[in-house]
């Protein structure tokens, strides 16, 4: 069976070999020995919001990096993951971030395989990867939240009054059933300073690529709310204070490694954070207060940080 298949294969004309490789629901993109990408399909396109001619030719030894880690560490240029999978002539798949046309950084999982030639050397390598962003991320459709007021209108996540709401269901299920969760505060750092040198619009523009940043890379089981102007709320149900400090830190890695475009280029944000885990007699207002005054711990510290306790800064 396996021979008919391959015998098949050899004779299919290379229009439909492309057209299925076009059509597939999966990211899948070709590169040369030379690692130029010479395939770009429509997959690809609308998770990544870059086009066909903007990538076709384009080499990851050169550009901007596509694939980061969790550390925000570039998996691409002189230190490219390919290296070691053409070496090997095997495949390998790794949970990656993508980068997003918009700027914000999507969680992937990317299979990469070596193409070999019939001389047995490698010809190029092929990236089949897919998001592992929560299809669900807000329980309710979002014209229903619409109509009630509960989204934010500038970012399309939660918003303030929504937060709360979800804070006391959240906090009466840790009294009754003890069930834990944490809380972190992030507020976009020098955003006053930014807003005055780019202006409101791009100001905007930065607030929804963090927003987005943000909502795309927790559970569908978490929250994540526009709290004021430049801060946010996110709720992380079931973990405990090494985990919080996990997730926060890699938010905040994200963020650092997003960016928008405008006129005179590229542009990226920090955030502060402050993350706190839920105690037996908080309120809304003291739990919220608690992780908002380890936010600016953090940024006595010197910004882009996450703080879960009260440290003296290092002399």
């Amino acid at each position: 069976m396996p021979e008919k298949v391959f015998e098949l294969l050899i004779h299919l004309h290379q229009d439909f070999l492309r057209q299925i490789f076009q059509h597939t629901t999966d990211c899948f993109v070709l590169l040369d020995q030379e690692k130029k990408i010479v395939f770009w399909n429509r997959a690809a396109e609308e998770l990544t919001g870059y086009s066909q001619e903007e990538m076709l030719g384009k080499s990851c030894l050169t550009e901007k990096s596509l694939y980061t880690d969790g550390l925000g560490q570039s998996l691409c240029g002189h230190s490219c993951f390919c290296d070691k999978i053409i070496e090997d002539k095997k495949p390998k798949v790794l949970e990656v971030f993508v980068q997003n046309k918009a700027g914000y950084r999507l969680p992937v999982r990317l299979k990469a395989l070596p193409i070999i030639g019939s001389d047995g050397n490698p010809a190029g390598i092929a990236h089949v990867f897919n998001s592992v962003s929560p299809a669900i991320t807000i329980p309710l459709r979002v014209p229903e939240l619409e109509k009630m007021g509960l989204l934010d209108p500038d970012t399309g996540i939660p918003n303030r009054t929504y937060m709360e709401m979800y804070l006391k269901s959240k906090i009466n299920e840790y009294q009754q059933y003890n069930l834990p969760f944490g809380l972190i505060y992030a507020d976009i750092d020098n955003f006053n300073k930014f807003q005055e040198r780019f202006g409101r619009f791009n100001g905007a523009k930065l607030i929804r690529m963090i927003a987005r940043t943000l909502h795309k890379n927790v559970r569908y089981l978490d929250l994540v709310a526009r709290w004021d102007n430049e801060e946010f709320l996110i709720c992380l149900l079931n973990v405990n204070e090494n985990r919080l400090d996990i997730v926060a830190n890699k938010l905040r890695l994200l963020v650092a490694e997003s960016y928008i475009t405008v006129e005179t280029g590229l542009l990226n944000a920090t955030v502060s954070m402050g993350a706190t885990l839920i105690q037996r007699f908080d309120t809304i207002e003291s739990l919220v207060k608690r992780a908002e005054q380890l936010m600016l711990h953090s940024k006595w510290l010197g910004r882009n940080k996450v703080s879960l306790s009260f440290t003296l800064k290092e002399t």
